[in-house]
Formats: C-alpha cells, structure tokens, sequence
C-alpha cells in the first residue's frame, strides 16, 4: 500500500522551552528539583493510561514536532503526518480533532490515537506509531569557551553541558550559573559541584544554562 505524507497546521503554533501559557497550558507533572544535586532525577506519576517511574525526558512537550503513521485502515486513510504540540498540549488528527499529548510518553498517545479511532467507530484496527522528529538539546551561553546547544542525552547534566561546550572561560562567575528548567530560572554555584561531583545537577531536554561575566 501507498501511504501519502500531509502537514497539519494547527492554530496557536508552539511555544518556546521557557514560556508558558498559564490560562491554556495542562497542568505538567511535577519536575524534580533541579538544584536537589541528584543526577539519578525524580520518577513523576504517568498520564492517564500510563506507568509509574517514567523519567520526565521521556514525556512528548508543548513545541514538540512528531511524526505519526497511520496504517491499518483504508488505502485512502493511511499517511504519514507532522504535527506539533500547540500551546494547549493537543495535536489534531484526522477525523478525531484535537487529543492531549504533551506529557505523555509517544507509546501512550499511540495507544490513545488508536483507542479514539475504535471507540468513534471510525476504523476497526488502527496502527499508530508515534516518533520525535528532532532531537532534543541544552542551550548553554555566555562565559564558557564555545557556546552551542549541546544535544540532550539522559545522562547530562549542568557540568556535563559545561564541558562539552570547552569549559568555562577565565572570566565566568562560577558561583552564580543560571540555569532555566521546566519555564523557572534558578542559580546554582558550580564550584561546589566542581568540588562534589555527587551535586552536579541532572538537565531535562530545551533546559537553558546562562553563565554571566564576574565582576571581580
């Protein structure tokens, strides 16, 4: 079978990592404490339909660009479409409109797009699968030598980005780094992490490092 490969646009557009809509936006699962110094992170409680322990780099977010398949159902039905979380954490998908998928790992909006479709009594045997189109990165800026998104792994964390980006330079105040997760900025002292290894403090995908200039 042919499939055939459309765009939908939704209204709204995304948002970027560091905003947020308070009057539309779902409630997120609470994140861990990024200034707690645990490099393992915090399991938070699954969406509907979901399962306990998930790490929240594992949840789709407003702004995300994913690839859906849809097989199983009629030549004419089948296709592939990209599509991005609006402010509201809803896709729409052909047929069934609007679906919540911001924080929701992609194995469960599969199934929750599958489920539409045979609870609407619109296709008997849905296939669904769900993929990022990107990969997620860390910004990390100012005072460090080279400056650049560093791509996320579940295994950075904030002196892991540093490195990567060649250290700090001569001129960086290591004792107040600005660090933006989950739409709040913080500050965290890297020298004593530098001195603790155990403190360093584990990163979640379009986090926001900020390094500024010392005054002395």
């Amino acid at each position: 079978m042919e499939t055939f490969a459309q765009s939908l646009t939704l209204s709204g557009g995304g948002a970027s990592a560091f905003e947020t809509n308070v009057a539309s936006t779902p409630v997120p699962p609470r994140l861990p404490d990024p200034m707690s110094g645990s490099v393992s992170g915090t399991p938070v409680q699954a969406p509907e339909n979901g399962t306990a322990g998930l790490d929240v780099s594992d949840l789709l977010r407003i702004g995300d660009t994913i690839i859906i398949r849809l097989t199983g159902v009629p030549t004419a039905d089948q296709g592939i479409f990209e599509v991005k979380i609006d402010e509201s954490g809803k896709i729409s998908m052909p047929y069934i409109g609007s679906l919540s998928a911001a924080n929701a790992t992609t194995v469960q909006l599969k199934k929750q797009i599958e489920a539409t479709y045979i609870k609407q009594e619109i296709f008997t045997n849905p296939n669904v699968t769900v993929d990022l189109k990107e990969q997620r990165f860390v910004d990390v800026t100012g005072e460090v030598r080279m400056p650049q998104r560093v791509p996320y792994t579940k295994d950075l964390t904030a002196m892991g980005a540093v490195a990567a980006c060649g250290g700090f330079t001569d001129f960086a105040n290591r004792r107040k780094v600005k660090l933006t997760q989950g739409g709040v900025t913080r500050e965290f002292n890297a020298k004593e992490i530098q001195a603790d290894q155990g403190r360093d403090i584990k990163l979640t995908p379009n986090d926001k490092i900020q390094v500024d200039r010392s005054i002395f």
